[in-house]
């Protein structure tokens, strides 16, 4: 069965054109191979950074703070990736922060190795591999067109999710796996050496020229802040792209580091069979892929956007109700495959709907958006031990549901979002 599966993957992919043109640069297929290592090693933490703040604190209000301090730094920072990319250039900016993200996992293994670890230094280092992420992620997608061109923007996204899909599979499997073998420690080494190879990648991309886009503003960074939120406010397609990535942020997305407290005290489930859930969101993200390329026959982008999503928050209140492992896991394979959608056309609108200038400054938007998570995670923590994460998370994805589809229904520029247009709102 894998075998003809992988089979139609690899045909899938020779047939399309635009996948090839894509993979014909070699700037963008070093920075897809970066990212695959970069995801493989981000959705490996997810899982080892909970499990190790439960096994410290067995508390799942100190699991969300430490998720909250992961995450608040794409509010706070965010923002400023773009004004940064500008001044510093988008390779220069990618190098800085996977050498951050790098140095930050080989000091948790240090501390672990020494028996020092203490939950602030947990605290401490979350909160600078958020503000590594809340720079690198949007810079990352902002460069995909200055390599593979905007006719080509999709393909390549479609692409680089393929990537993420299956480190979102592996990711979680890897870190049960490492987990059951070689405790929490092994798992730190095996991030630091993931982050090591994706920055050997990136040094040998930033050696390749690329055309330059936008040019360095004279004004002041609030000015410029203030500058990219009225023209968010003005593209209605960016809008409700950012409005519905802050509600999934805040309200869907924080059941990922609650897992750990799913799979010990409602599954009754250990390190490997943790691994088994993270690893369905990522097989279901894979089976994502081949929904929103046949989908792209006859729907738009933002209807496919706004469907992926409402199906993610249903499959996820469906995982919530479940006590039987199975039925969870075949959940959390529907959540991966709306997660898909969610992810290829949340960038893919925005890339295309923003002005060449302005592509910085949109992604930075969206990471900003991302930075309403850190309080959904605090509040889930918070629920899960007055009520229980069942029905914390389940609460606040039905909300997320009714919200998503206000967005969708008020700004209905969003559902006719195509990826074959080329939209270039005014600056």
């Amino acid at each position: 069965m894998w075998t003809e599966l992988l089979g139609r993957i690899r045909g899938q992919f020779q047939t399309e054109s635009g996948i090839r043109a894509a993979l014909a640069s070699t700037d963008y297929r070093l920075l897809v191979g970066s990212s695959t290592l970069w995801w493989l090693a981000h959705y490996m933490e997810m899982i080892v950074l909970g499990w190790l703040v439960l096994e410290l604190t067995d508390s799942a209000s100190l699991v969300g703070l430490v998720g909250f301090c992961r995450s608040i730094p794409s509010l706070i920072v965010g923002g400023f990736g773009g004004l940064l990319s500008d001044r510093m250039g988008r390779r220069p900016l990618i190098l800085a922060a996977q050498t951050l993200t790098f140095c930050m996992y080989g000091t948790v293994a240090l501390l672990l190795a020494t028996g020092l670890l203490a939950l602030w230094h947990l605290v401490a280092i979350a909160l600078t591999l958020g503000c590594a992420w809340a720079m690198d992620w949007p810079t990352r997608r902002a460069l995909i067109p200055d390599l593979v061109g905007r006719p080509r923007v999709v393909d390549a996204l479609m692409l680089e999710n393929f990537g993420m899909s299956i480190a979102r599979a592996l990711g979680p499997l890897l870190a049960g796996v490492v987990l059951d073998a070689f405790d929490v420690l092994g798992c730190f080494l095996t991030l630091s050496g993931l982050s090591a190879i994706s920055l050997l990648l990136l040094r040998a991309l930033s050696r390749q020229p690329i055309p330059q886009t936008s040019s360095p503003s004279s004004a002041s960074p609030l000015a410029q802040i203030q500058d990219s939120v009225r023209y968010v406010r003005q593209n209605q397609s960016i809008l409700a792209v950012t409005l519905i990535t802050m509600i999934m942020n805040m309200l869907a997305f924080p059941y990922m580091n609650f897992l750990p407290v799913f799979a010990r005290d409602v599954l009754g489930q250990g390190p490997v069979g943790l691994g088994y859930l993270g690893a369905a969101v990522g097989i279901g993200n894979v089976l994502g892929l081949f929904l929103v390329n046949f989908s792209r026959r006859f729907a738009s982008a933002g209807w496919i956007f706004v469907a992926g999503t409402l199906l993610h928050c249903f499959a996820l209140f469906s995982f919530t109700t479940s006590a039987v492992f199975v039925l969870s896991w075949a959940f959390l394979l529907v959540v991966g495959i709306g997660h898909a959608c969610f992810g290829i056309m949340q960038s893919s609108i925005v890339l295309l709907s923003a002005a060449d200038e302005r592509r910085g400054q949109a992604m930075g938007a969206i990471a900003v958006a991302i930075g309403a998570g850190p309080f959904g995670r605090l509040q889930t923590g918070v629920l899960a031990d007055a009520i229980g994460a069942p029905l914390a998370v389940g609460g606040e994805v039905a909300l997320a549901a009714v919200l998503v589809a206000t967005v969708a229904i008020t700004l209905p520029a969003i559902r006719q979002v195509s990826d074959s247009q080329e939209q270039t709102a005014g600056s």
